[in-house]
Protein backbone atom coordinates (compact mmCIF):
# COMPACT_ATOMS: atom_id res chain seq x y z
CA UNK A 1 0.00 0.00 0.00
CA UNK A 2 1.07 3.32 -0.66
CA UNK A 3 1.78 5.39 2.38
CA UNK A 4 0.53 8.82 1.14
CA UNK A 5 0.38 12.84 3.11
CA UNK A 6 -2.64 14.47 2.22
CA UNK A 7 -2.91 18.00 2.51
CA UNK A 8 -6.16 20.34 3.54
CA UNK A 9 -6.86 23.59 2.77
CA UNK A 10 -8.89 25.49 5.64
CA UNK A 11 -10.00 29.04 3.82
CA UNK A 12 -7.02 30.89 4.65
CA UNK A 13 -5.26 28.81 6.67
CA UNK A 14 -3.15 25.90 6.32
CA UNK A 15 -3.69 22.76 7.76
CA UNK A 16 -2.30 19.33 6.70
CA UNK A 17 -3.28 16.21 7.05
CA UNK A 18 -1.57 12.47 6.96
CA UNK A 19 -4.07 9.55 6.31
CA UNK A 20 -2.50 5.84 5.40
CA UNK A 21 -4.25 4.12 2.51
CA UNK A 22 -5.24 0.25 3.65
CA UNK A 23 -2.27 0.60 1.39
CA UNK A 24 7.95 -25.64 16.96
CA UNK A 25 8.12 -28.50 18.31
CA UNK A 26 6.34 -31.04 17.92
CA UNK A 27 4.54 -33.27 20.64
CA UNK A 28 4.66 -37.09 20.00
CA UNK A 29 1.81 -39.28 21.00
CA UNK A 30 2.82 -40.73 24.37
CA UNK A 31 3.30 -44.53 24.36
CA UNK A 32 2.76 -47.32 27.66
CA UNK A 33 6.38 -48.28 29.13
CA UNK A 34 7.81 -51.03 27.55
CA UNK A 35 8.79 -53.76 30.18
CA UNK A 36 12.31 -54.32 31.24
CA UNK A 37 14.71 -56.57 29.08
CA UNK A 38 12.43 -55.70 25.73
CA UNK A 39 13.68 -53.28 23.18
CA UNK A 40 11.31 -50.67 21.90
CA UNK A 41 9.47 -50.92 19.36
CA UNK A 42 10.03 -48.38 16.55
CA UNK A 43 7.62 -45.39 15.81
CA UNK A 44 4.79 -46.47 13.21
CA UNK A 45 3.93 -44.21 10.18
CA UNK A 46 0.88 -43.26 12.12
CA UNK A 47 2.88 -41.74 15.13
CA UNK A 48 5.08 -40.17 12.46
CA UNK A 49 2.04 -38.25 10.68
CA UNK A 50 0.43 -37.27 14.03
CA UNK A 51 3.51 -35.77 15.17
CA UNK A 52 3.47 -33.49 12.03
CA UNK A 53 -0.04 -32.77 12.82
CA UNK A 54 1.09 -31.16 15.74
CA UNK A 55 3.55 -29.62 14.91
CA UNK A 56 3.28 -25.43 15.08
CA UNK A 57 4.21 -24.00 11.61
CA UNK A 58 2.76 -20.65 9.70
CA UNK A 59 2.14 -17.30 10.16
CA UNK A 60 -1.38 -17.01 10.85
CA UNK A 61 -2.21 -13.20 11.43
CA UNK A 62 -1.05 -9.90 12.58
CA UNK A 63 -1.93 -8.04 15.59
CA UNK A 64 -1.43 -4.09 15.74
CA UNK A 65 -1.28 -2.01 18.66
CA UNK A 66 -0.87 1.82 17.50
CA UNK A 67 -0.49 4.63 19.44
CA UNK A 68 -0.21 8.09 17.30
CA UNK A 69 0.60 11.72 19.23
CA UNK A 70 -0.77 14.86 16.59
CA UNK A 71 1.11 17.79 18.36
CA UNK A 72 -0.95 20.46 16.47
CA UNK A 73 -4.21 18.94 15.83
CA UNK A 74 -5.60 21.95 14.13
CA UNK A 75 -2.74 21.75 11.54
CA UNK A 76 -3.54 18.69 10.48
CA UNK A 77 -7.14 19.02 10.24
CA UNK A 78 -7.57 17.08 13.14
CA UNK A 79 -9.99 17.00 15.92
CA UNK A 80 -7.51 14.59 18.42
CA UNK A 81 -4.57 14.86 19.82
CA UNK A 82 -4.06 10.93 20.83
CA UNK A 83 -5.40 8.81 19.38
CA UNK A 84 -4.85 4.59 20.37
CA UNK A 85 -6.01 1.48 18.34
CA UNK A 86 -5.97 -2.19 18.40
CA UNK A 87 -5.96 -4.22 14.86
CA UNK A 88 -6.07 -7.98 14.32
CA UNK A 89 -7.00 -10.05 11.15
CA UNK A 90 -6.90 -13.92 10.88
CA UNK A 91 -6.28 -16.50 8.47
CA UNK A 92 -5.30 -20.12 7.40
CA UNK A 93 -1.88 -20.19 8.17
CA UNK A 94 0.72 -18.60 5.26
CA UNK A 95 4.64 -18.66 4.99
CA UNK A 96 4.82 -14.74 3.84
CA UNK A 97 5.40 -11.89 6.22
CA UNK A 98 2.91 -9.16 7.10
CA UNK A 99 6.25 -6.91 7.95
CA UNK A 100 8.16 -7.23 4.80
CA UNK A 101 7.39 -4.00 3.06
CA UNK A 102 9.76 -2.04 6.15
CA UNK A 103 13.11 -1.07 4.56
CA UNK A 104 16.45 -2.20 6.36
CA UNK A 105 18.13 0.48 8.08
CA UNK A 106 20.17 3.48 6.98
CA UNK A 107 17.67 3.20 3.57
CA UNK A 108 15.34 5.65 2.31
CA UNK A 109 12.46 5.79 0.22
CA UNK A 110 10.56 8.47 -1.41
CA UNK A 111 7.57 5.56 -2.28
CA UNK A 112 6.73 3.63 0.34
CA UNK A 113 4.60 0.38 -0.66
CA UNK A 114 2.80 -1.47 2.73
CA UNK A 115 2.43 -4.79 1.06
CA UNK A 116 0.09 -7.42 1.95
CA UNK A 117 -0.05 -11.02 1.82
CA UNK A 118 -2.23 -13.19 -0.20
CA UNK A 119 -4.50 -15.20 2.59
CA UNK A 120 -7.64 -16.67 3.18
CA UNK A 121 -9.57 -15.25 6.38
CA UNK A 122 -10.53 -17.23 9.06
CA UNK A 123 -13.27 -16.06 11.77
CA UNK A 124 -12.33 -16.76 15.07
CA UNK A 125 -15.30 -14.97 16.91
CA UNK A 126 -17.26 -11.97 16.81
CA UNK A 127 -15.60 -10.21 20.30
CA UNK A 128 -11.79 -10.53 20.96
CA UNK A 129 -10.66 -9.96 24.69
CA UNK A 130 -7.69 -8.03 25.02
CA UNK A 131 -6.17 -7.99 28.76
CA UNK A 132 -3.61 -5.95 30.23
CA UNK A 133 -2.18 -6.10 34.12
CA UNK A 134 -4.59 -3.48 35.09
CA UNK A 135 -7.07 -3.09 32.04
CA UNK A 136 -8.74 -4.75 28.99
CA UNK A 137 -10.91 -3.72 25.88
CA UNK A 138 -12.93 -5.70 23.24
CA UNK A 139 -11.99 -5.42 19.69
CA UNK A 140 -14.98 -6.33 17.59
CA UNK A 141 -15.50 -8.53 14.34
CA UNK A 142 -15.47 -6.22 11.49
CA UNK A 143 -15.34 -8.11 8.50
CA UNK A 144 -14.06 -11.57 7.28
CA UNK A 145 -11.11 -12.62 9.64
CA UNK A 146 -10.66 -8.94 10.91
CA UNK A 147 -10.99 -7.46 14.27
CA UNK A 148 -10.78 -3.73 15.33
CA UNK A 149 -10.57 -1.80 18.52
CA UNK A 150 -11.07 2.43 17.66
CA UNK A 151 -10.59 4.96 20.43
CA UNK A 152 -8.79 3.27 23.45
CA UNK A 153 -8.25 5.23 26.17
CA UNK A 154 -4.65 5.87 26.29
CA UNK A 155 -4.89 5.47 30.00
CA UNK A 156 -5.44 1.19 29.04
CA UNK A 157 -2.48 1.15 26.89
CA UNK A 158 -0.01 0.57 29.35
CA UNK A 159 3.58 0.96 28.41
CA UNK A 160 5.85 -2.28 28.08
CA UNK A 161 3.41 -4.68 29.63
CA UNK A 162 2.44 -7.51 28.40
CA UNK A 163 -0.90 -8.58 27.22
CA UNK A 164 -3.03 -11.20 26.09
CA UNK A 165 -5.87 -11.71 23.71
CA UNK A 166 -8.15 -14.13 24.23
CA UNK A 167 -10.76 -15.41 20.62
CA UNK A 168 -13.29 -18.75 20.22
CA UNK A 169 -10.25 -20.58 19.06
CA UNK A 170 -7.62 -19.77 20.91
CA UNK A 171 -5.02 -16.76 22.35
CA UNK A 172 -1.93 -15.56 22.29
CA UNK A 173 0.26 -12.76 23.88
CA UNK A 174 2.10 -9.23 22.96
CA UNK A 175 4.26 -6.65 24.74
CA UNK A 176 3.72 -3.02 24.32
CA UNK A 177 6.54 -0.38 23.61
CA UNK A 178 6.80 3.17 25.29
CA UNK A 179 7.25 6.09 23.58
CA UNK A 180 9.57 9.30 24.05
CA UNK A 181 10.93 11.31 26.93
CA UNK A 182 12.23 14.02 24.63
CA UNK A 183 12.08 14.75 20.44
CA UNK A 184 14.82 16.97 18.84
CA UNK A 185 13.89 19.67 17.51
CA UNK A 186 11.55 20.32 19.72
CA UNK A 187 10.21 23.05 17.77
CA UNK A 188 8.17 20.46 16.14
CA UNK A 189 6.18 20.11 18.90
CA UNK A 190 4.86 23.33 18.96
CA UNK A 191 0.87 22.91 19.44
CA UNK A 192 -0.47 26.64 18.73
CA UNK A 193 -1.24 26.73 14.53
CA UNK A 194 0.12 30.40 15.16
CA UNK A 195 3.41 28.92 16.14
CA UNK A 196 3.31 25.58 14.13
CA UNK A 197 6.12 24.87 11.41
CA UNK A 198 8.90 26.43 13.52
CA UNK A 199 11.66 23.35 13.12
CA UNK A 200 13.90 24.34 10.26
CA UNK A 201 14.06 21.24 8.01
CA UNK A 202 17.49 22.29 6.07
CA UNK A 203 18.12 21.11 2.59
CA UNK A 204 21.73 20.13 4.06
CA UNK A 205 20.22 17.40 5.42
CA UNK A 206 17.77 17.14 8.97
CA UNK A 207 18.70 15.23 11.80
CA UNK A 208 15.98 14.17 14.65
CA UNK A 209 17.00 12.52 17.98
CA UNK A 210 14.99 11.52 20.66
CA UNK A 211 15.22 9.69 24.05
CA UNK A 212 14.96 6.76 25.40
CA UNK A 213 16.21 4.15 23.16
CA UNK A 214 15.16 0.78 22.75
CA UNK A 215 17.28 -2.01 21.46
CA UNK A 216 14.26 -4.14 20.12
CA UNK A 217 13.04 -1.38 18.20
CA UNK A 218 13.35 0.37 15.07
CA UNK A 219 12.49 3.70 13.98
CA UNK A 220 11.29 5.55 10.60
CA UNK A 221 10.95 8.78 9.79
CA UNK A 222 8.61 10.12 7.25
CA UNK A 223 8.79 13.89 5.97
CA UNK A 224 5.63 15.15 3.63
CA UNK A 225 6.27 18.46 2.01
CA UNK A 226 3.75 20.82 0.88
CA UNK A 227 3.51 24.25 -0.72
CA UNK A 228 3.23 27.04 1.39
CA UNK A 229 -0.35 27.89 1.04
CA UNK A 230 -0.61 24.47 1.88
CA UNK A 231 -2.47 23.73 -1.19
CA UNK A 232 -0.25 21.05 -3.05
CA UNK A 233 1.81 18.15 -1.65
CA UNK A 234 5.71 18.36 -3.27
CA UNK A 235 7.17 15.20 -2.58
CA UNK A 236 7.65 12.99 0.64
CA UNK A 237 10.23 10.66 2.33
CA UNK A 238 10.35 7.78 4.47
CA UNK A 239 14.08 6.69 6.31
CA UNK A 240 14.62 3.55 8.22
CA UNK A 241 17.10 3.41 11.24
CA UNK A 242 18.02 1.26 14.56
CA UNK A 243 16.46 3.34 17.77
CA UNK A 244 19.52 4.45 18.48
CA UNK A 245 18.60 8.59 19.40
CA UNK A 246 19.57 9.74 16.08
CA UNK A 247 18.49 9.45 12.56
CA UNK A 248 19.38 11.35 9.52
CA UNK A 249 17.76 12.37 6.15
CA UNK A 250 20.22 13.34 3.07
CA UNK A 251 19.98 16.30 1.41
CA UNK A 252 19.40 14.34 -1.93
CA UNK A 253 15.15 14.26 -0.72
CA UNK A 254 14.84 17.61 0.64
CA UNK A 255 15.15 19.82 -2.68
CA UNK A 256 12.35 21.86 -2.30
CA UNK A 257 11.81 25.62 -2.30
CA UNK A 258 11.92 27.37 1.01
CA UNK A 259 9.33 28.10 3.51
CA UNK A 260 7.43 24.52 2.28
CA UNK A 261 5.67 23.48 4.62
CA UNK A 262 6.53 19.84 6.30
CA UNK A 263 4.49 16.73 8.22
CA UNK A 264 7.46 15.53 10.27
CA UNK A 265 6.67 11.67 11.29
CA UNK A 266 8.77 10.25 14.07
CA UNK A 267 7.93 6.44 14.43
CA UNK A 268 9.14 3.58 16.70
CA UNK A 269 7.80 0.30 15.69
CA UNK A 270 8.31 -3.31 17.40
CA UNK A 271 7.55 -6.56 15.48
CA UNK A 272 7.67 -9.88 16.94
CA UNK A 273 6.27 -13.39 16.10
CA UNK A 274 4.47 -15.13 19.07
CA UNK A 275 3.17 -18.40 19.40
CA UNK A 276 -0.76 -19.04 19.59
CA UNK A 277 -3.18 -22.43 19.42
CA UNK A 278 -5.16 -20.42 16.65
CA UNK A 279 -4.47 -23.28 13.78
CA UNK A 280 -1.51 -24.31 16.18
CA UNK A 281 0.61 -21.94 14.57
CA UNK A 282 2.17 -18.34 14.89
CA UNK A 283 1.38 -14.77 14.86
CA UNK A 284 2.93 -11.34 13.91
CA UNK A 285 2.91 -8.73 16.35
CA UNK A 286 3.74 -4.85 15.06
CA UNK A 287 3.59 -2.07 18.09
CA UNK A 288 3.49 1.60 16.61
CA UNK A 289 4.10 4.55 18.71
CA UNK A 290 3.90 7.73 16.38
CA UNK A 291 4.66 11.37 16.93
CA UNK A 292 3.62 13.92 14.41
CA UNK A 293 4.89 17.99 14.59
CA UNK A 294 5.01 20.53 11.82
CA UNK A 295 8.62 22.21 10.12
CA UNK A 296 9.39 24.04 6.79
CA UNK A 297 12.08 24.28 4.40
CA UNK A 298 15.17 26.06 4.86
Amino acid sequence: MLLSLLLWACDSDVSIIKRIEETGQSTGVGEPGEPVGIAPQPSTEQDTEQDTEQARSGITGLATMYLRQIACPACMGESQELTVTFDAVFHQPISDSWNGWMLQDGQCTEQLYQTTPSTVPIQVGQILQVVGPNHQFEAYSTGAGIYTSQNIWESHLQRNADYMVQTDEGSFNFTTIEGFDYIEPYTMLWVDPSYAFDAAVRRSGFTITWSPTRQTSRMMVTLGVYSQDGSALLGQVSCFGPDNGALFVPSQYLNYPTWSLVAIHIERFETDIVETDVNNSYMETLQIWEVVGTGHIE
